[in-house]
């Protein structure tokens, strides 16, 4: 049925009873989160949108929930949920001012007290929902049928993945993270043939550095750090506004920035490329790990294990492939093969609960698996493709 407005919206006395009594947005979340897939989500626009995928609980800054799949008659949309107690509190929170805010796909509230679809920093329009219209008996999904009880039926992978032995599984993500290094050594090569120098940087310091920086901010901000790693190396890059478009960043960013700043300042004489690079001629894999710590600090060492893995090695691996460098394409992968575990983060642990794994993997080549099964196919819950359902590889 098509409405202009929600069934909750407009006047208070319109309101469930419950709606006035001083409800938090951890009441929105609790409801968001009980919610089944197959759930009908009215628009207060008109139409709906049937829940495929709630997704998963955002960070500390940005959307409330991260990746969930909707389904609005024609096609999937993949994205990010706000959640509020009214629809007024997309403006006075100023999400309409907040690029971080520019994957939303919908606007989750109690109360609509108004029924204008509110609008992204990047113009687009957000449909508004209010969950007390929304339509809880979950609906037939071709995606993810309900069993025979009523409950929603397993994902293909999590039918699988309990039968197969600790080896089975282990190989496949080690498949699936190896295939997650190449494509970052792919995205490398390309970034090298259009790089240049920018003195006392070489073009490939220049390179390395600015993934660098884009690391630190994993989990937090990535683009705010990319662009004052490229500002450090002296282009006239543009900051975005630090999180929460406060005036300065928070006090870890800025402890991270800092640090980043030092190791510039150290690398402006030899270089990054050539600080780095002797370490991976050492045999020993845990002796060529605590050099490399040790030429990124003073970063932590968790910190350190994600710039190496994420950026250093695969940066690396790129540069023996133009190079034509044998010796330095072998330890690069190594090195990434064997790499202990890098600390836990949402998407190692949404995968981990998605796969009924017994715990993480313990190889960081294994969790970078994760997130290219992620990545790929799970975020979007794309099951008919997914190497992680199929029977073997």
């Amino acid at each position: 049925m098509e409405r202009d407005t929600c069934s909750s919206s407009a006047v208070t006395e319109g309101l469930a009873p419950e709606a006035g009594s001083g409800l938090g947005e951890d009441e929105v979340a609790r409801r968001w989160w009980a919610l089944q897939p197959g759930a009908l989500l009215p628009l207060s626009q008109g139409g709906s949108l049937l829940l495929l995928f709630p997704g998963r609980p955002g960070g500390r800054c940005g959307p409330d929930v991260r990746d969930a799949v909707l389904y609005d008659g024609r096609r999937e949309l993949v994205g990010d949920v706000e959640l509020h107690v009214r629809a007024s509190d997309w403006l006075a929170h100023g999400h309409h001012q907040d690029a971080r805010y520019n994957d939303v796909i919908l606007h989750v509230v109690l109360i609509c007290d108004h029924s204008t679809a509110p609008r992204r920093q990047d113009g687009s329009l957000v449909p508004l929902c209010s969950l007390y219209d929304a339509v809880i008996t979950p609906a037939d999904l071709p995606l993810l049928p309900l069993a025979a009880d009523g409950s929603p039926a397993r994902w293909p992978c999590q039918r699988l993945w309990p039968q197969m032995t600790a080896s089975e599984r282990a190989h496949l993500l080690t498949v699936a993270g190896t295939l997650r290094f190449e494509e970052k050594a792919a995205s490398f090569v390309a970034a090298l043939h259009q790089a240049e120098a920018h003195p006392p940087f070489s073009a490939y310091d220049v390179c390395l550095i600015t993934a660098l920086a884009e690391g630190l901010g994993y989990g937090r901000n990535r683009r705010f750090f990319r662009a004052c790693g490229e500002r450090l190396l002296g282009f006239t890059t543009a900051l975005p506004e630090p999180e929460g478009r406060a005036s300065k960043p928070p006090p870890l960013d800025a402890a991270r920035l800092r640090a980043l700043g030092l190791l510039l300042a150290r690398w402006s004489t030899r270089g990054a490329w050539a600080t780095l690079q002797p370490a991976l001629h050492i045999e020993r894999p845990q002796r060529a790990i605590a050099e490399l710590r040790a030429s990124l600090a003073p970063l932590s060492r968790a910190r350190s294990d994600i710039l190496i893995c994420n950026a250093v090695l695969p940066f690396a691996y790129a540069v023996a492939l133009i190079e034509g460098n044998e010796v330095l394409a072998h330890q690069a992968r190594q090195l990434y093969d064997t790499y202990p575990a890098l600390p836990s983060n949402q998407v190692t642990r949404a995968m981990t609960r998605q796969l009924l794994l017994p715990s993480e993997p313990r190889r960081a080549c294994e969790q970078q698996g994760l997130h290219h099964i992620y990545q790929e196919t799970c975020r979007a819950k794309r099951c008919g493709i997914c190497m992680a359902g199929k029977q073997s590889l």
